[in-house]
């Protein structure tokens, strides 16, 4: 039994909370609100398959420098230097437990580069869709994978269930590069047209145009093409019922994470370059919906 905290209270925050706690992990978490912590005490709602179960969790607005096994930092890409800045005040060097890391994209590996301590970089293959402040419904089972990026995180082998499975990677640049590749060629593509992830394999058009964006990941960061775009079409079709996370942060007036996911590729590129027309223009098209909705 791990005492894990999590930073964060998304979709993605309360689905690791809700599975995490159901599988015997004592779980804290984090939220930015008075408001939602006290909601979260109450439980948390986890759907899945129509399904309802409160599952209860300890929840505060304040991190504290109590004793935790492992801290998640399940926040937007964008929210990941305020995060590092209040973890750095409320732990000394000395007491920082194991950090692992579960963002989209790359983005802000910039800014976990200055943490001198044990860190964990994972992605998360779940589909997961945020109701309300303490709801969340689970749509899409997966996986988690996660590597050591820095130091030598303890054993945390203790995560992983069968009904939640939690896999180590070996190599940290080749499994979020291949996330990343994926996170290209749907996210923008969904949310420049406003369809479910689906539509993008069903129309010629939107298809053409994932295919050409996954060409110019690929280049950029060094993966064999025909793997990645096999892995891009099996998510999509996967999650074709889903609406990507940048699409609900556009409806939402959210900022979105493209920074930390095109934005990567197109820093990349130009460092090694690549020319990258394609990304440029769903990273331009994003970034102008942004200002239009916020």
């Amino acid at each position: 039994m791990l005492n894990v905290t999590i930073i964060g209270a998304g979709s993605i925050g309360l689905l690791v909370a809700a599975k995490l706690a159901m599988n015997g992990q004592v779980v804290t978490v984090v939220c930015r609100r008075k408001h939602q912590a006290d909601q979260l005490r109450k439980g948390i709602n986890y759907i899945n398959r129509r399904k309802t179960q409160c599952v209860k969790v300890q929840a505060t607005h304040h991190l504290s420098s109590k004793k935790t096994n492992l801290l998640i930092v399940a926040v937007k890409s964008n929210q990941v230097p305020s995060v590092l800045s209040l973890i750095q005040e409320v732990y000394q060097d000395s007491n920082l437990p194991d950090i692992l890391f579960i963002q989209n994209g790359m983005g802000h590996l910039s800014y976990i580069d200055l943490l001198h301590h044990n860190v964990l970089v994972g992605v998360v293959e779940h589909g997961a869709l945020k109701i309300d402040e303490r709801t969340v419904e689970h749509t899409g089972d997966g996986i988690i994978r996660m590597s050591a990026y820095s130091g030598v995180p303890n054993s945390i082998t203790a995560l992983s269930s069968e009904d939640f499975p939690v896999c180590y990677e070996h190599d940290w640049y080749e499994m979020l590069a291949k996330k990343l590749v994926v996170n290209c060629a749907i996210n923008p593509l969904s949310s420049i047209f406003g369809v479910l992830n689906g539509e993008l394999l069903q129309n010629a058009r939107f298809y053409s145009l994932m295919r050409e964006l996954v060409k110019e990941a690929c280049e950029v960061l060094e993966l064999e093409f025909e793997r990645s775009w096999n892995d891009v079409q099996l998510v999509c079709k996967k999650t074709s019922s889903n609406t990507s996370s940048m699409l609900a942060d556009l409806k939402a007036g959210r900022l979105t994470e493209i920074d930390a996911i095109t934005g990567f590729v197109l820093k990349e590129g130009e460092a090694r370059g690549k020319h990258v027309p394609f990304s440029r223009f769903v990273f331009d098209s994003v970034k102008g919906l942004e200002m239009v909705t916020r």
